[in-house]
């Protein structure tokens, strides 16, 4: 059953997912700007392959894989949360124990 604190719960996660994208977003602005780009460009550059170094063909490649790291770890603790909310056990462990929790 979907309660108001589940619904609580996926607000809570919900702001904190676009304050993280309010920052990426701020964090793309500064990037662009320091490499001489424009803010609105919505990918319309286009580069020629053969321009572009090693390395900073390198340090792309490597700025898209931790992206995507990110995204997924993001993605995977939103998931967490919203399993842990529609399971109604409050983030309590698979089969409704609490880590930390002793038996009597």
């Amino acid at each position: 059953m979907f309660t108001q604190e589940d619904s609580d719960r996926q607000d809570a996660v919900f702001a904190e997912l676009q304050e993280e994208f309010s920052r990426l977003q701020q964090k793309e602005k500064d990037l662009r700007k320091a490499a001489g780009l424009p803010e609105d460009d919505e990918g319309k550059l286009q580069q020629n392959e053969n321009d572009i170094t090693p390395e900073v063909q390198r340090a792309l490649e490597e700025a898209k894989a931790k992206a995507k790291r990110d995204g997924a770890a993001r993605a995977a603790q939103f998931a967490g949360s919203m399993s842990a909310a529609k399971s109604g056990n409050g983030g309590a462990a698979p089969g409704g124990r609490r880590h930390g929790a002793m038996r009597i």
